[in-house]
């Protein structure tokens, strides 16, 4: 490569590089546990893995190269992907954000059956032909269905909150890229990865000096430790979930911690630290836990039998009030629009 080409390719691999390393802290890292960092840091590698086929094809000279050879099957994965972030984070489709293990399980499927009955090095032109338009399209079709999720959930008349900005930004960014990587010609491959090396560092920097902001759209474990949970704790453990779940102890809006304590022969000091080390939770979200997870089944077996707040007080809480709050802090909607 001259030298143009040697600055183009470290500054279009630069951002990739960065970028696998954040999806892997985001999959691996015991710091960011929630489903919803977990869905991101996937999507985001499989991103970074489409950049760096381009980045590849563009500055390759030798063929074949394994890496290569693999095909594009495997970018039927981006849209889905994104679109199960948007769902799960945003909790704009209670359908969507309960099946995206089933959403994402069928695509993986077919990828791993286009893979296996038509590989790339045996139907060279047929993908490059006629699957990868297909493809591409695909990846614009999910970005549009993410757009139409965010737009539902988007209240009118009031101001976007700060998850609805950094989604839009992300469907943008997607968009963006799209652009790049579908429509340019293969003469102009570097600029996809450049321009996502640049998006890269824009929202990678943007969250760097925006903490605050950064742990609400990238929820840390508050209080995480890395402590072991030795044999003691987890008989513990086993125990509340049994109690929990048998005698429905979450039913009684009065329930204390020292009721609770006394079922697993603890007091209620050690219950209380327990819950707060190993589950990294106050006793009142451990059992609301227990009572949303009530209330939804409720909300969607009752079939109109109950009111709302009947379904409330059913589930544990003592009022109306702290019934919807608790609601829509842990599922992002409240219980009428749940159940809808």
């Amino acid at each position: 490569m001259d030298y143009l080409s040697q600055v183009l390719f470290f500054f279009g691999a630069v951002g990739l590089f960065n970028s696998f390393i954040l999806a892997m802290y985001l999959l691996l890292s015991k710091s960011y546990v929630k489903l919803d960092n977990r869905l991101f840091g996937f999507f985001l590698i499989i991103l970074s893995i489409r950049v760096l086929k381009s980045l590849f094809y563009a500055f390759s000279t030798i063929e074949p190269i394994w890496f290569l050879q693999t095909g594009p099957a495997f970018f039927l994965l981006i849209g889905p992907a994104l679109f199960n972030y948007v769902a799960v984070v945003g909790v704009f489709s209670t359908f969507w954000s309960r099946k995206w293990k089933i959403h994402l399980f069928v695509w993986v499927l077919a990828v791993c059956l286009m893979m296996v009955v038509m590989p790339f090095w045996n139907f060279r032109d047929l993908y490059k032909d006629i699957l990868l338009p297909i493809i591409n399209f695909q990846w614009l079709l999910y970005i549009m269905l993410s757009g139409l999720l965010v737009l539902k959930g988007i209240k009118r008349g009031k101001r976007l909150t700060l998850l609805e900005n950094w989604l839009i930004t992300l469907l943008l960014s997607n968009l963006i890229l799209w652009i790049c990587l579908s429509i340019i010609g293969f003469d102009y491959f570097i600029t996809g990865s450049l321009v996502f090396s640049l998006l890269f560092y824009v929202i990678f920097l943007f969250f760097q000096f925006k903490k605050r902001l950064r742990s609400k759209v990238f929820p840390k474990n508050k209080g995480w430790k890395p402590v072991n949970i030795v044999p003691h704790s987890q008989k513990l453990l086993q125990q509340l979930q049994k109690i929990m779940e048998e005698q429905k102890l979450y039913a009684d809006p009065k329930l204390k911690i020292a009721d609770l304590a006394d079922k697993v022969d603890a007091t209620p000091h050690e219950l209380s630290k327990f819950l707060n080390v190993y589950l990294n939770q106050s006793f009142t979200e451990f059992v609301n836990n227990y009572r949303i997870e009530e209330a939804k089944n409720l909300l969607l077996s009752s079939d109109n039998r109950y009111t709302i707040e009947a379904i409330g007080n059913l589930a544990g809480f003592n009022s109306k009030s702290a019934f919807y709050k608790a609601f829509k802090s842990r599922t992002g909607l409240t219980p009428a629009k749940f159940n809808r």
